[in-house]
């Protein structure tokens, strides 16, 4: 099994092939790149590594407070539902209080006190994470550990759409908590996903223990990886999603309409998962990653 190396501090028991001592300072985040410029006109990310145990959120990581519009969507948004603490970042999934459900349209319609008032149209609540600012082709690894239950979606994905402007696109990798032994992974290029999505053996239980998880983005390529292991590789330019998209990580539950994949979150589902460090490395490489923090027990 492979954990991430003394989560709570800078010094100690982090591989010290990896940290050289000038690189322990600045709280081990190394925030690396120039200035960041942009990519089809939206403000682009620089290389980063963030720790959580370490930094929190930091000033580029934010928690979404909103309701899904799609009425199939059945996951609110709080910023309450996350937490920053001494094992990483931590996303909370809990039903919503019936006395607190509200219409969609209300919702949609609402000038912000009914989110205040903690009301809201969907059946449960938990956490997402957004890292600020817009990316492209290059790794993307996340040390995370999924939620285990029937209906439960555990997701680390980039993605952008109409809300931003673009077509959908989107490159996601998710634990379904019915079967946390496997990884489910998919691709949406002009809002088309896969005709037959990959649920892939893992080799481990995600559920047990913070485990890696990289997607690797090129315009001639998508390769989703756990544990270091090449699981499954899309090939082509045509097939893969075109930049810039956003980063994401969240915990949500399926319902009716995810029947068929995920399952139904039964209505008194509660659950959490964890993040303890998302890195971007660009194509060129050379910045700090996620995985030069595991190490082998």
């Amino acid at each position: 099994m492979a954990t991430i190396t003394n989560p709570g501090g800078c010094s100690g028991r982090f591989k010290k092939r990896v940290l050289a001592p000038a690189a322990l300072g600045l709280s081990c985040l190394l925030m690396t790149g120039a200035a960041a410029g942009q990519i089809d006109g939206k403000p682009a990310g620089v290389p980063f590594r963030t720790v959580f145990p370490i930094s929190g959120p930091g000033t580029n990581w934010w928690r979404a407070e909103y309701d899904h519009p799609a009425g199939w969507f059945q996951t609110a948004w709080r910023k309450g539902a996350v937490e920053f603490g001494a094992a990483g970042v931590r996303m909370h999934l809990a039903p919503s209080a019936p006395a607190d459900r509200v219409a969609i349209d209300d919702i949609q319609s609402d000038d912000g006190s009914l989110l205040e008032a903690g009301k809201t149209s969907k059946e449960f609540v938990s956490g997402q994470v957004q890292r600020r600012n817009w990316y492209g082709y290059g790794r993307y690894e996340v040390i995370m550990q999924a939620a285990a239950g029937k209906g439960l979606i555990s997701a680390f994905y980039l993605y952008t759409g109409p809300h931003f402007g673009h077509s959908h696109e989107e490159i996601t990798l998710e634990i379904l908590g019915k079967n946390t032994g496997k990884a489910h992974f998919n691709r949406f290029r002009d809002g088309a996903p896969l005709e037959q999505p990959p649920w892939v053996d893992l080799g481990f239980d995600a559920a047990a223990a913070p485990r890696l998880y990289t997607i690797d983005w090129s315009e001639e390529a998508i390769i989703w990886s756990a544990g270091g292991t090449e699981l499954f590789r899309l090939t082509g330019a045509e097939q893969v999603p075109r930049p810039p998209m956003k980063i994401y990580f969240d915990l949500w539950a399926g319902g009716e309409k995810q029947a068929h994949w995920s399952g139904v979150a039964p209505k008194d589902t509660s659950a959490s998962a964890l993040v303890q460090c998302a890195s971007y490395t660009p194509p060129e490489g050379g910045t700090p990653s996620c995985s030069e923090l595991m190490t082998a027990e």
